[in-house]
């Protein structure tokens, strides 16, 4: 006779698994670590944008120069009140030719197939801000994504970079920057020298504005100046504030602004500097010596 056997489970052994309150520690100590890893990714992405935007500002850089070889002359800030900016100007030099074509000399800028004026060039655009599509961490603020409704009822691409007119805002007569109206510079004209002159700079456009005029508008329409060109010095102190509304250099890089200069360097200056020496690197031919600011 065989005996059954039976197997006994074993009492009092505790179960396995977290208490309410260990479960509550680990997600503690993984939202303070997310929170740490956080601003490093941020500092990352950022460091990654900025970098992407001086390349911009040094492909505009080596275009200007290329025009300028060209035509023995800088680009002018525009051609006249209704022709063309800069911007449009170095188009070819930026493997942008067959869209220069299309904007037929002497002719107004509104007479520009829509198309064209709305088209987009990705180095006319700080990824810290948007992209030329519109998207981007700041896109929110963006209808339609890129371009803008002017004034004068026409639409234009938009951008985020202005050529400097100096410390007096005007490119007109007696306009002191390295960008002036309907002729433009040529080099010696820089007197006080290319590696001390402002030529080309991020401009300011103030959160909730993205696509309103004047701060945001067509970066070709040489009738909108203010949509291409900025002034800095005194009387145009760099942006300190991403909502500032001020017609100045400005970006959304954290308390710098990026510029090229005429020499085709890329440099980055804080937002703290002082006005008076931002005029004396905005002004072509001061004579002055300019203080230490980097």
């Amino acid at each position: 006779m065989h005996s059954a056997r039976t197997s006994a489970k074993p009492t009092g052994m505790p179960r396995a698994g977290f208490t309410l309150i260990e479960l509550l520690v680990v997600i503690a100590i993984i939202a303070i670590l997310i929170g740490l890893l956080l601003p490093a990714v941020q500092q990352a992405r950022e460091a990654a944008s900025r970098t992407q935007c001086s390349n911009n500002l040094k492909q505009m850089g080596l275009a200007i120069h290329l025009y300028n070889d060209t035509f023995k002359r800088l680009p002018p800030s525009r051609i006249s009140d209704e022709g063309p900016s800069w911007a449009w100007l170095i188009l070819p030099y930026l493997e942008q030719d067959t869209m220069y074509r299309q904007w037929e000399q002497g002719k107004p800028w509104f007479s520009c197939p829509s198309e064209v004026r709305l088209a987009t060039v990705g180095v006319f655009f700080c990824p810290s801000r948007r992209s030329p599509d519109g998207s981007g961490q700041s896109n929110e603020f963006v209808s339609p994504p890129n371009n803008c409704l002017l004034f004068d009822g026409s639409l234009g691409a938009l951008g985020d970079y202005a050529c400097s007119i100096g410390p007096t805002g005007d490119d007109r007569a007696p306009a002191a920057g390295a960008f002036q109206y309907h002729v433009g510079l040529r080099t010696v004209e820089i007197v006080d020298g290319l590696s001390n002159t402002i030529f080309i700079g991020e401009k300011q456009i103030p959160k909730g504005y993205y696509g309103d005029w004047p701060w945001d508008c067509s970066i070709y329409d040489g009738h909108n100046y203010v949509c291409n060109a900025r002034g800095a010095g005194p009387g145009y102190p760099l942006a300190d504030s991403w909502w500032s509304q001020d017609l100045v250099f400005g970006s959304m890089h954290p308390h710098l602004v990026q510029f090229m200069f005429g020499d085709g360097s890329v440099k980055w200056l804080f937002t703290s500097i002082n006005p008076v020496t931002l005029g004396l690197l905005s002004h072509r031919a001061d004579g002055q010596v300019i203080p230490p600011y980097e």
